[in-house]
């Protein structure tokens, strides 16, 4: 009997992509929910080269309406799946906080969450999929359809960015990876005991290091890429989104352009306020705790923390909870420049606390990392750097290298005080790391996220920027064809996983 796929396919061409490529090499029953703009749809629309089953368009169906939500039916929904809702609505950016656009009301959002729902238990329903393709979901509805097959019994082939580098991890799980729950039945051989530090982790650090800088340069668009997104979005946006797609309710062009203006001048007061108040030059010698702090407005955060999103507040229970003679060191990230920075009063907030030193983003987090004595974050990756120096720390969220024993996740803010000293008072196995490297090196497979998302925007967006825009078969095929080869190892890893089953 033939398998059934559905994928979820998006702007990020990623499933549509591994798609054709299974096609070609696996009889099975394709099926897919597109979730794109107006003007890319129309290539979705009318596309020969994957032959899927049934498609659904999915803002063809999550529609505006005054109707009164079902509250019956979301209640009986999250009981039978054990799904929180509002965590997911909560934690959806355009949903709540981060939206400067339009402000969603309590029943708007309940509404859409019913469709979805609905939508989502329809096509599980009629096909009955014996495998979800997706990528780590970054909104709340790609989130909870992957939280509604997991609960349906449905095989989840999810791709997440293995922290080791430039590769990636087919797993159900982004919090576990579906590792074991403790590293004690990996043994290592002796010479993988003797190996020199530099050898791996060193080696793994530098590699990640190189990739992100690399995916940060290739995402700082020039001036000449910006004017042309600026003209085509002026001149070849469908301003039909703003009425059938809700991520853009409220973005019509005025609002859009003197929006992306203001984040243009606040990007550069806030540089400068970064620029001339935050240490630049750090004193390593003395004892201190670090916290790095994640980008508020990406899944790693509101997925993986979802009750510890405020990482102001958190950054206070830490300076709270350190021993007396320890001064709490504190970086943003350096992909924060992307949001245009935070509001300054944000970063004076930090710098108003007595104990703590807010520095410049561009020092080195792993320079901070070596030094530090306990490394504290929301879900950075700093605490899996910290585990390859021999280095405690602790996670507020779920991360997969939480096995190590030297990374300790907490899960009441009344644990802290006690947490942080027993972490600088436990000795460190590193065996731990290797062990855990040495599971992440079987399962990972040679692709890049971040490396696609470069070459995606590279071939689709105008200036590197704009996605709504008109694309062609013909366009995405040159692109296919272009990539066979960068994709023959992500296809065949999902050929073993399904034929294994």
């Amino acid at each position: 009997m033939k398998k059934k796929l559905l994928f979820w396919i998006n702007g990020f061409m990623l499933h549509f992509s591994l798609a054709y490529y299974l096609k070609q090499k696996l009889e099975s029953d394709f099926y897919a929910i597109v979730d794109v703009p107006n003007n890319p749809k129309k290539m979705f629309m009318n596309q020969k080269l994957i032959n899927f089953q049934k498609t659904w368009y999915f803002h063809d169906i999550i529609k505006r309406t005054t109707a009164k939500p079902d509250l019956e039916y979301l209640t009986a929904f999250e009981k039978k799946y054990r799904i929180n809702l509002w965590k997911l609505a909560i934690n959806e950016r355009h949903f709540y906080k981060f939206n400067r656009f339009y402000k969603f009301t309590q029943e708007e959002i309940l509404r859409f969450l019913e469709e979805e729902c609905k939508l989502f238990e329809t096509i599980i329903d009629e096909v009955k999929p014996d495998y979800f393709l997706t990528y780590d979901p970054p909104f709340h509805h790609q989130k909870l359809i992957l939280d509604l097959c997991k609960a349906r019994g449905i095989n989840i082939l999810c791709l997440y960015i293995a922290r080791k580098g430039g590769k990636s991890i087919i797993a159900e799980d982004g919090g576990t990876l579906n590792l074991p729950q403790n590293l004690d039945y990996v043994w290592l051989t002796e010479q993988e005991i003797n190996m020199p530090k530099e050898n791996d982790q060193e080696k793994n650090n530098s590699s990640y290091t190189s990739l992100t800088k690399n995916y940060k340069v290739e995402r700082t668009p020039s001036i000449s890429n910006k004017l042309k997104a600026l003209l085509d979005y002026i001149m070849l946006s469908d301003s039909n989104n703003v009425k059938t797609n809700f991520t853009y309710y409220g973005r019509t062009k005025p609002k859009v352009i003197l929006d992306t203006l203001s984040l243009t001048v606040k990007r550069r007061a806030r540089a400068r306020f970064l620029q001339h108040n935050l240490k630049k030059i750090v004193d390593l010698n003395i004892p201190f705790v670090y916290f790095p702090m994640n980008v508020d407005e990406e899944l790693s955060v509101l997925h993986y923390s979802p009750f510890f999103t405020d990482q102001i507040e958190l950054i206070k229970h830490v300076a709270k909870s350190i021993p007396v003679d320890y001064q709490l060191y504190v970086k943003d990230h350096i992909f924060s420049e992307f949001r245009a920075w935070r509001d300054i009063r944000e970063y004076q907030e930090i710098m108003d606390i007595p104990n703590v030193t807010l520095i410049h983003p561009s020092y080195s987090s792993m320079e901070l990392v070596k030094h530090s004595r306990l490394v504290v974050t929301t879900r950075g990756t700093a605490s899996f750097d910290a585990a390859c120096e021999n280095i405690p720390s602790i996670v507020f969220g779920d991360v997969p290298f939480s096995i190590v024993p030297s990374v300790r996740k907490i899960n009441s803010l009344d644990e802290l005080p006690r947490l942080i000293r027993t972490c600088l008072e436990t000795p460190i196995d590193p065996s731990y790391i290797q062990k855990y490297i040495r599971l992440i090196d079987k399962i990972s497979v040679d692709f890049s996220m971040m490396d696609f998302e470069v070459k995606r925007n590279l071939h689709f967006f105008s200036g590197k920027i704009f996605s709504d825009i008109s694309i062609s078969e013909k366009n995405v095929k040159q692109f296919l064809e272009n990539n066979k080869e960068y994709f023959e190892s992500l296809t065949n890893a999902h050929l073993t996983k399904i034929n294994c089953d």
